[in-house]
């Protein structure tokens, strides 16, 4: 048994001042005790606040190769730009990878929503103690629907022999055709797995569906994307596609940078609120156009939002921490007991890990991670803010 004591406990949904987290041998919990004078024996005392291990909700494991290769406030046409054309420049990414699982362990992350299109990353996921959902990504650019599923469904099935929790996913609904999108719904469906898909991510976007005009309409135009039997919906992206996704299979929006309130009122007309999760990726968005998503619109409609550090082709880190940290320099009236929640347990109710994971809840083993540096008056991050792995 093992006990910890620190300034604050957070369980995964609040605080707890000078409370004990109690552990059973096997580092599942067993209780967390509320504040005593009484002090008891073999109780570690930490400064700092106690939290259960970080989700990183959206991730691209296989892009860790082309960490500081694109320059950053390009715009995401540009971008996408760079990514194909650098995607196959090395022979061999397993050293980036392998070094970008472990700059994630070391910052306090426990389970990861990561983006797959090889399988490249199999062996990593294998070796390391990181819990790893691996999203099959597919995109047909609107041909060739038939053969990219069949190529699809044959990574799926060569994940599941390596034991790696995986789905298949559109990559988003610029580069996905409608029967795609239905392939993949049917899939999910039968083997009860979640979605994710990149949102909103740029204005552009929306411009595509609405009017068939905009920066991601013209560069893949120019990228001999067959578009011209693609007619304008006259709606938003989200509000074009979302009708093609399964209404039971819990789906991750990603990013949702350009998602407004009619956006919101659409998608709840179509499914509860419990079965899906928007994942924001700040610093991504700062990286790629210098965007932010609107946050405090999601909180005013009650939506679960989790935390994803996108890939280190458009972060210079994977640390949930410093995502936290820059929402709160961004949104100073954002309590970090909120941005904690979208660290853990939304995080992990996102990739259906929630009876393990991102909580203190009685029997599970989320890891065990120490806060540092936080201004604990305030609770407010400060240039010392770091993460110590205790578990």
């Amino acid at each position: 048994m093992r006990k910890i004591k620190a300034h604050y406990i957070f369980d995964g949904y609040q605080f707890h001042a000078y409370a004990t987290l109690v552990l059973n041998d096997d580092n599942s919990v067993k209780e967390i005790l509320p504040h005593s004078d009484v002090e008891e024996a073999q109780t570690e005392f930490y400064s700092g606040i106690i939290c259960p291990g970080f989700i990183n909700a959206h991730c691209h494991l296989e892009l860790s190769h082309l960490h500081n290769q694109i320059p950053q406030h390009c715009g995401l046409p540009n971008f996408i730009k760079h990514v194909v054309s650098l995607r196959n420049s090395i022979e061999s990414t397993q050293e980036y990878m392998e070094r970008a699982d472990n700059s994630m362990r070391e910052q306090g992350i426990v389970a990861v929503g990561d983006i797959s299109n090889t399988t490249q990353s199999i062996e990593i996921k294998q070796h390391s103690s990181i819990y790893y959902h691996s999203f099959i990504e597919l995109f047909d650019m609107f041909s060739q629907t038939q053969q990219i599923f069949a190529e699809g469904k044959a990574l799926f099935k060569t994940f599941r022999s390596a034991s790696i929790p995986c789905s298949l996913s559109p990559h988003a609904p610029y580069s996905c055709s409608r029967t795609l999108f239905e392939r993949i719904s049917e899939h999910a469906q039968e083997y009860e797995t979640i979605i994710t898909i990149h949102n909103q991510e740029h204005n552009s976007e929306n411009e595509f569906f609405a009017s068939n005009t905009g920066e991601l309409f013209s560069f893949l135009t120019s990228r001999n994307v067959s578009l011209q039997t693609k007619k304008p919906s006259g709606k938003t992206s989200l509000q074009t596609y979302a009708a093609w996704l399964p209404p039971l299979q819990h789906i991750v929006f990603v990013h949702n940078t350009h998602t407004v309130a009619k956006d919101i009122d659409f998608l709840l007309s179509l499914r509860s609120k419990d079965t899906f999760t928007f994942v924001i990726c700040p610093l991504s968005n700062k990286y790629i156009a210098q965007e932010l998503p609107p946050i405090e619109l999601f909180m005013q409609y009650g939506i679960s939002v989790a935390i994803g550090t996108d890939s280190l082709a458009s972060n210079t880190s994977l640390s949930i921490l410093d995502e936290i940290c820059y929402l709160q320099e961004k949104f100073p009236k954002m309590s970090l007991e909120y941005l904690l929640q979208c660290a853990t347990i939304n995080g992990a109710k996102a990739l259906g890990i929630h009876k393990t994971y991102g909580s203190f809840n009685l029997g599970t083993t989320p890891g065990v991670i120490l806060l540092e540096g936080i201004n604990l008056r305030t609770l407010q991050c400060t240039e010392q803010s770091r993460i110590k792995v205790l578990i």
